[in-house]
């Protein structure tokens, strides 16, 4: 199977190793010189946990070199969504399964702008996954779930499921992948902000009585505006679940502290920005998600470094 890896952060880098290490034709494609020159002279280091391993990965920053893959994997940050997608229907062909696994929502919605939704499948992913320094990854071994957009058992979405288990993954299938996505959506919520704001790692919040408070506020809220939508999560208690995740990744950086820390743009817009915004076009209020938001945008674009 031919497969393009569009960006090389923590879980990019992480889905292109296993599938290479399984025997796939994986190409990554970057814009950030410094990890392409990186792993170009030294290859990319991985830790699952077991060592470090390094894979003499292929990657490039022209798309094109990739030839037509049979499967690409968005692993972009959303707001970088918009090029990559265009760059993706440039080498696209019939048979092309574009799948994205990203954080938040609204990412369905942007790529379809450019890619045929048609050929677009998504779905989620519990891997924990660390980006070091350019070319140095640290990960956990996770799972991930596929759906159609619009649901439905297809054959498409089992030869995918079939493809990713050859390539090394443990794969289930969805019949309702937007349940998927809004159950992930809550985790993030709960957890993503709120540690890049208190600088505490995910299994810390819940026993912090202050943050666990606002954890309850922001999920609450995001809970309210899924139900208006007619979304129901995929767990039977979507604040227990969170707090699972939160002591079942409980040594994890989220991603977005990893941004702050790095004075890196967040996905803040697609995670409680979003809860926002949906819950703007609902009338129902969310002013926990909505101060959370301000102070992300507020604080991003600093390092710790420079506060220090």
């Amino acid at each position: 199977m031919k497969v393009t890896i569009v960006g090389t952060g923590a879980i990019g880098s992480v889905k292109g190793t296993i599938l290479f290490n399984h025997g796939q034709d994986v190409t990554f494609v970057e814009i950030r010189q410094d990890y392409i020159d990186q792993i170009k002279a030294h290859g990319l280091h991985i830790d699952y946990g077991e060592g470090e391993q390094v894979v003499p990965i292929h990657i490039t920053n022209r798309i094109a070199d990739g030839g037509t893959p049979d499967l690409v994997i968005m692993a972009v940050k959303s707001y970088d969504n918009v090029q990559a997608a265009k760059d993706v229907a440039s080498v696209m062909g019939p048979n092309t399964t574009v799948l994205t696994m990203q954080n938040g929502v609204g990412n369905i919605e942007t790529i379809s702008q450019y890619v045929n939704p048609a050929q677009l499948i998504a779905g989620t992913t519990t891997f924990g996954s660390t980006v070091l320094k350019p070319g140095y990854v640290k990960s956990a071994v996770g799972v991930i779930h596929i759906g159609e957009i619009n649901g439905g058992m297809t054959d498409r979405i089992h030869k995918v499921a079939d493809a990713l288990k050859a390539g090394g993954f443990e794969v289930g299938i969805s019949n309702n992948v937007t349940s998927l996505i809004w159950t992930k959506l809550l985790v993030n919520v709960g957890i993503n902000a709120i540690g890049a704001l208190t600088l505490r790692r995910n299994g810390e919040i819940p026993g912090l009585a202050p943050a666990a408070a606002v954890q309850k506020m922001v999920v609450d809220e995001g809970a309210a505006v899924a139900k208006a939508l007619g979304i129901q999560f995929d767990v039977p208690d979507i604040h227990e679940y969170v707090k699972q995740v939160c002591f079942g990744t409980a040594q994890n950086k989220a991603s977005m502290y990893q941004d702050v820390e790095r004075g890196s743009q967040t996905e803040v817009l697609a995670m409680n920005g979003a809860i926002v915004a949906e819950g703007k076009k609902l009338g129902i209020a969310t002013p926990a998600n909505e101060v959370i938001t301000d102070l992300i945008l507020a604080r991003q674009g600093r390092s710790m470094a420079s506060l220090l």
